[in-house]
């Protein structure tokens, strides 16, 4: 009775997953470039809010997560997805302000994820805007957390507003 209650249910879970896969435009191989602006150099790693190179990674393994199928590699791919995040510079590097705070600090305030399709018959998605909204003003998300929440919320974007929306823990 268990296995076939459990085999039902895996039975019934693999459609669902080829409806999810089909409603990303990188249900084929899809290219992933980062650019950072400045000449293409990522900002330096930050003591408080960490590495852009984790929030590269984050924000790939979101998007594959949600059953994208990315490289970076942009040869033999159906689309190529641009991810320009813009830095900010002088952030508060202390979890609560007080005389003489610390700001210089630097992390992401937001991004902008662009489509290119090399495929004339894959039809490229808008451009989204990923911008984060923390309950302070004066707070940021850390790389990482920024690259997660950017993947989770592209993710949603190009869905169509499917299912829950994405949200965001910042640094206090």
């Amino acid at each position: 009775m268990r296995t076939s209650v459990a085999t039902s249910l895996f039975m019934l879970a693999l459609p669902l997953a080829a409806v999810h896969a089909q409603s990303s435009p990188c249900a084929q191989t899809c290219a992933i470039v980062f650019d950072w602006g400045n000449g293409g150099n990522p900002p330096d790693i930050d003591r408080v809010y960490g590495a852009p190179s984790s929030m590269e990674a984050a924000f790939v393994k979101a998007l594959t997560d949600a059953g994208w199928h990315l490289s970076t590699a942009t040869a033999g791919s159906s689309m190529v997805v641009t991810l320009r995040p813009k830095p900010i510079d002088r952030v508060r590097c202390e979890a609560m302000s007080g005389t003489n705070t610390d700001m210089s600090c630097h992390t992401v305030e937001r991004a902008t994820a662009m489509f290119v399709s090399n495929d004339t018959s894959v039809k490229a998605p808008r451009n989204v805007d990923i911008v984060p909204r923390c309950s302070d003003p004066k707070a940021y998300p850390t790389f990482a957390q920024f690259g997660e929440f950017a993947g989770a919320m592209l993710a949603y974007q190009v869905a169509g507003g499917k299912g829950s929306r994405p949200s965001l823990k910042c640094r206090v």
